[in-house]
């Protein structure tokens, strides 16, 4: 199972014409573990982040993604459609609370599989010294609510 981040800057190239149009940025989920869609930075001399919707993406590679083609790119959904990692409003570094309170830790990563089109977990981080004895735990997927820094899941520790 692959985390976003294993994706995240790979190059997205055009299946028709084998031409490189952007890379990956971002992923755009909802709060039930459905991915939209992602975020692709686009080259240029004011280069701009695009919309690619996850129906759009024929294959996820080790070394690419391939689209079918670039006309593919949309505005992007409102806010209230979906969730980012590390967009404006991104929840990678948000604290991850049980919906009985307790303290589970930071958001760093999700878990996705891009062929499904959905989040099978969450990777959390307990702060930097645990992660380095310990390593990041995973978090099996729960749908959340979002508010503030906070991420909120629908299970109890």
């Amino acid at each position: 199972m692959r985390t976003f981040s294993d994706i995240k800057g790979l190059p997205i190239y055009e299946q028709t014409t084998g031409k490189m149009v952007g890379t990956i940025a971002d992923i755009w989920f909802t709060s039930h573990g459905a991915v939209k869609g992602l975020v692709a930075e686009q080259g240029g001399l004011f280069g701009r982040r695009r919309y690619l919707p996850l129906s759009a993406v024929q294959s996820f590679e080790n070394d690419r993604v391939i689209i079918c083609d670039a006309d593919s790119f949309q505005p992007f959904p409102s806010s209230d459609s979906g969730h980012s990692l590390y967009g404006e409003r991104g929840l990678a570094g948000s604290m991850v609370v049980a919906a009985d309170g307790t303290t589970i830790g930071l958001l760093d990563d999700v878990y996705f599989d891009g062929q499904l089109g959905k989040i099978d977990g969450y990777e959390i981080s307990e702060g930097f010294f645990s992660d380095l004895t310990e390593g990041k735990k995973r978090m099996e997927l729960a749908p959340f609510t979002a508010r503030e820094g906070v991420v909120t899941v629908e299970t109890t520790m």
